[in-house]
Parts: structure tokens; C-alpha cells; sequence
């Protein structure tokens, strides 16, 4: 007689349930995350400090100075980093409308987004905006919007 009958399926099983084991320990091991994903990870923030620096300006205009002086502002935005963003805005010169003394100005808007520990990684965003106090409703309207720096 036999005394090895039916040992196949216990050692299958067995093969089975480590392998188990082991594919769901590979799956739960966490992924690191790398120097260049860090890096598109602060790029990425760069370039969202200086839409936000761009669009907080346009919405508060002319709040913030359209002399020329910087506004600045530091956002948290991770446990090491720190995002910031730079708007500067001057008038363009140029009047439209029928009377020049009313009529809308043109600024040039010019927002840059940084975020520490990332060299060289500038994001930069230019917006010229049309500006007319006497009209109700919204003031601004963005006539172009260039963005520039890492992808």
C-alpha cells in the first residue's frame, strides 16, 4: 500500500498559500518615491503657486498695486515644502474707448511661482489683463496668459 496517497494536494496547497503570502506582501510594500518624481512633484507646485499668485491678483486688481510693487505670499503646502509665489503689475500705457480719461487700461501682470529645494525651477506666468473701474460687474478680463518654465 501507498502512505504517500494524497500528499500532491497538501504540498500544492501549501505552494499556493506561500505564494499568497508573498504576493500580498509585494503588494502592500509601498512604492518610494523617487528623486524625479520628487522633482515633478515641486515643479508641479511651482507652477500652481503661480497660477494661484496670478489669479489671486486678477481677482483682487487693484488691490494689489498696479505701481509695480510686489506682493508676495508663502503657502505650506507639504510637511518640507513651502511654496511661494511673486506678482508684479504695471500699466501697460495703453487706453481703449471712445474717451481715453474713462476708458479701460491695460496691465501687464507678472506672477512667478517657487518652491524651496528645487533649483532652477522657476515657473513664471504673464497675463495681460484690460482693467475698467467704471463698468459694474466684473472689472477684469484677461486678454492673454503665458505660462513658462519646468514642465
Amino acid at each position: 500500500m501507498n502512505r504517500c496517497r494524497g500528499s500532491a494536494i497538501v504540498l500544492s496547497m501549501l505552494l499556493l498559500v506561500i505564494l499568497s503570502a508573498f504576493g500580498m506582501y509585494a503588494v502592500s510594500v509601498p512604492v518610494g518615491m523617487g528623486e524625479s518624481a520628487s522633482r515633478h512633484y515641486r515643479a508641479t507646485v511651482a507652477r500652481n503657486m503661480a497660477r494661484a499668485g496670478a489669479n489671486a491678483a486678477i481677482a483682487r486688481f487693484p488691490v494689489v498695486s498696479p505701481v509695480g510693487s510686489p506682493y508676495v505670499r508663502r503657502i505650506p503646502v507639504g510637511p518640507d515644502v513651502t511654496g511661494r509665489y511673486t506678482v508684479t503689475s504695471r500699466n501697460t500705457g495703453t487706453k481703449v474707448g471712445p474717451d481715453p480719461a474713462s476708458g479701460f487700461g491695460e496691465y501687464d501682470l507678472v506672477s512667478v511661482g517657487s518652491v524651496t529645494d528645487l533649483r532652477g525651477g522657476d515657473v513664471r506666468v504673464v497675463a495681460r489683463i484690460r482693467y475698467a473701474p467704471h463698468l459694474p460687474g466684473p472689472k477684469t478680463r484677461i486678454l492673454k496668459w503665458e505660462e513658462s518654465g519646468p514642465p
